[in-house]
């Protein structure tokens, strides 16, 4: 899909989408749940479909409503040999559902599309080959076999917290007790805070001994729970950039006092010089002054492409720093929104760990740019937000993008008066 965006004044309000973090978890906990359980206020995508299908793969029973879900808990003890679980693109998907997966004891097959598999897994091939189990990686699949077994894990910190995560969805229903130790620097931690808090709402206990050290005990059970997914800062972090370069925005459905890691956005806006306003859910955003900063994205790797939006539009320097994991997602985002931003002669320069900008106040071209999509829903996003605040129109190839996450994106877009033709 090719969309044309038209430099726009921006304002209104829109609702902001479920936390596609929160979904991903509730999803998992339900269907590990024994009883039924409802989890409303869904936003679907690709992603959470993905989840969902792999889940009824391994034997929950998921009807899916407009915007909600009804779950009923499987039995991974009567999972057939052979089953396929296709992730897609999802990378919590995978990541999430190999722990869980391995308790069946039978081979299950994992597929994926893009650059999925060629993300790092190297922390679960050590691990199933420590405990002599099966764990074929090829271009198009990853094979398990054998259940992994409790007992103490040792974890690097900074490659992805979805391998934790993975893990302590999995270890309770282990039938004696675990650890997981963290190897530090331990980022995106506030991730494995999420998937901890809605454990605890399926009724999982998981006790942090330490800033680098759980304890998990066995034999636990999942209880089901209907609970409502609060809104998606990671998603909201596009009208709060948007906001904050262009026009007042308002954005409902958003949980002030939210666990999520990228709420930090609001900080980062404020830092810049936008203005601020929280009432019950809504939060709105105004464009003030603005301001060069020291951005840190160790706990907040997703907000990378729109902070660079943001460090473009500030006449000033702004630093990104550990910023090295943006580099093994959909696509390599630093090379990503260097290739794109310097098409509109954004001074932008990078390390493998640091991203630099030098920004000023507005961007236009004699021509119209072609900006590519990268098959990251994240580029297309964040290049869609600095379109509108540019001073020419430009194109996106490959906006289809935006499915796996916000398929509803470029309508919300259109809500606050921005201007995008699909062609």
């Amino acid at each position: 899909m090719k969309v044309k965006i038209i430099p726009s004044t921006v304002e209104g309000s829109i609702e902001i989408p479920a936390s596609k973090s929160m979904a991903h978890r509730a999803i998992i906990c339900a269907s590990l749940s024994k009883g039924t359980s409802v989890i409303s206020n869904i936003t679907y995508s690709k992603d959470i479909d993905a989840t969902i299908q792999c889940m009824e793969a391994l034997g929950a029973a998921i009807q899916k409503n407009k915007s909600s879900c009804t779950i009923t808990g499987c039995d991974l003890q009567n999972v057939k040999d052979s089953i396929v679980c296709d992730c897609f693109e999802s990378g919590s998907t995978l990541r999430f559902l190999i722990p869980i997966a391995s308790l069946t004891g039978k081979e299950i097959i994992f597929k994926g599309q893009g650059r999925l598999l060629a993300r790092p897994m190297e922390i679960y091939q050590e691990l199933f080959d420590h405990q002599s189990l099966s764990f074929i990686q090829s271009d198009d699949s990853i094979k398990i076999k054998g259940s992994l077994k409790p007992g103490a894990y040792v974890l690097k910190g900074d490659v992805s917290s979805q391998f934790i995560s993975g893990l302590l969805f999995a270890l309770p229903l282990m039938d004696a007790d675990s650890t997981i130790e963290i190897l530090p620097p331990y980022e995106s931690k506030s991730y494995v805070n999420l998937t901890i808090s809605m454990l605890k709402q399926f009724g999982i206990q998981i006790e942090e001994t330490s800033e680098y050290a759980y304890s998990i005990k066995g034999n636990q059970q999942y209880i089901s729970k209907d609970i409502s997914v609060e809104g998606d800062y990671s998603q909201m972090a596009f009208f709060a950039v948007l906001g904050a370069l262009n026009h007042t925005i308002s954005c409902h459905n958003m949980n002030p006092d939210s666990a999520q890691g990228d709420k930090i956005i609001l900080d980062f806006v404020k830092k810049a010089g936008a203005l601020l306003d929280v009432k019950d859910s809504t939060i709105t955003i105004s464009p003030d002054s603005r301001h060069g900063q020291i951005i840190d994205l160790s706990n907040c790797p997703d907000l990378g492409p729109v902070l660079c939006v943001l460090a473009s539009y500030i006449p000033s320097k702004t630093i990104i720093t550990h910023a090295k994991r943006l580099r093994m997602k959909e696509s390599d985002r630093i090379e990503a929104m260097e290739c794109e931003l310097r098409k509109w002669g954004v001074d932008i320069a990078s390390t493998e760990d640091e991203i630099i900008i030098y920004g000023k106040d507005g961007y236009e071209n004699a021509q119209e740019i072609l900006i590519q999509g990268h098959n990251d829903h994240r580029i297309v996003m964040a290049m869609t937000i600095f379109a509108l605040c540019a001073k020419s129109p430009s194109f996106i190839e490959g906006a289809q993008a935006i499915e796996k996450s916000y398929p509803d994106f470029f309508k919300d877009i259109s809500i606050i008066q921005g201007k995008v033709e699909i062609l």
